[in-house]
């Protein structure tokens, strides 16, 4: 549930005084982006074995076109989760694109807030979370599968929601089923 992209980093070098000019400023920022987005990749890569769930973002973009780390990293193990709302519609915020692999409730999700309080929050933050809940259901019943299966099975088993290109809308029940089939 966090994230970075170019336009985030250029704007902590201006509100710091970092970075001399704008154009300095966006070429530091683009290098250290790229020293970000090198040790995700590798780190990432290195743990094959491991499945990397993360929230797509909320600047209703594309992760892959706005260079944003993770969701533009390119691995089997990562699972990009995007928002929707109560009724299966995209988020006006949430971040999408191919790498985004499926959505999930993330709109006014009631949510625990330190001291004990509850209050409905929005983001793609709200969302992965059921898509990890699913995963866990997965590995729990069958724990040899393997990221990319699972990644596979979560995909197979989501809907399709008319009118939104590109959405794969998470289904639990539907994924579990398909795990007893195969």
């Amino acid at each position: 549930s966090w994230g970075w992209s170019l336009k985030e980093i250029e704007a902590a070098l201006e509100a710091n005084n970092v970075g001399g000019t704008a154009a300095e400023r966006g070429k530091l920022a683009a290098e250290l982006l790229g020293v970000l987005r090198d040790a995700m990749q590798k780190a990432m890569a290195s743990a094959p074995d491991i499945l990397f769930v993360a929230a797509a973002g909320n600047d209703d973009n594309d992760v892959e076109f706005d260079q944003s780390i993770p969701g533009s990293l390119d691995l089997p193990n990562l699972m990009m989760v995007g928002a929707v709302d109560q009724a299966g519609r995209r988020t006006s915020f949430t971040a999408s694109g191919r790498r985004v692999r499926v959505f999930a409730n993330g709109f006014e999700v009631e949510s625990d807030v330190p001291g004990g309080q509850k209050m409905k929050m929005s983001g793609t933050s709200m969302a992965s979370p059921n898509a990890l809940n699913l995963v866990g259901k997965l590995l729990a019943v069958r724990p040899e599968l393997t990221p990319a299966q699972v990644v596979s099975l979560i995909e197979r088993g989501a809907d399709t929601v008319d009118g939104q290109e590109g959405l794969k809308l998470l289904n639990p029940k539907r994924t579990l089923e398909l795990l007893g089939m195969e």
